[in-house]
């Protein structure tokens, strides 16, 4: 599968409670825009679990586990971008959208360049846990996992997702 596709569902799905919290505080404003938001944020969600449900679908391959970190924590520092809304954005007015746009874009582009996936709350919140594991070959990747914990030096089934993205096959 593709990466920047794959990372681009996960950006989406990252900030769609980001979505839904400027379309609450903008629902006076543009009621219009804020369904379109609200809109985006469901869809997103959607797309993302409907695409790890298909993945787990896929043929997987048995990897050892050398190490593992858990990254689930790296969720709470980008938390900081969800104070976005709270400064007094009016979504009637079309230099602030477009601000905020500015800084959505930057955001986005940071995220599917760079290795953002731990940085996902909304596959938190629905159970996922991430974890950065390399395995016996020295790969480094970002595993996306319904267990909370994994050992080192056991062997698991994944999917690649793209470039340094596992799926655990559960």
């Amino acid at each position: 599968m593709p990466n920047i596709p794959v990372r681009i569902i996960l950006f989406f799905s990252s900030y769609a409670p980001l979505f839904l919290i400027i379309a609450v505080r903008g629902w006076r404003d543009s009621r219009d825009f804020a369904v379109a938001l609200v809109a985006v944020s469901v869809v997103s969600v959607i797309v993302c679990f409907l695409f790890l449900h298909i993945a787990r679908k896929l043929a997987a391959d048995r990897i050892k586990v050398d190490s593992v970190a858990s990254r689930d924590g790296d969720s709470m520092s980008y938390i900081v971008t969800y104070l976005l809304p709270f400064l007094a954005v009016k979504l009637n007015d079309m230099t602030d959208v477009g601000s905020l746009s500015i800084v959505l874009l930057v955001i986005a582009v940071l995220y599917v360049n760079s290795n953002m996936i731990y940085t996902n709350p909304v596959l938190n919140i629905a159970g996922y846990h991430i974890f950065e594991i390399c395995d016996a070959d020295g790969k480094t990747s970002a595993l996306i996992s319904r267990h909370a914990y994994i050992r080192t030096d056991s062997d698991i089934d994944v999917i690649s997702l793209g470039d340094y993205v596992l799926l655990e096959k559960k």
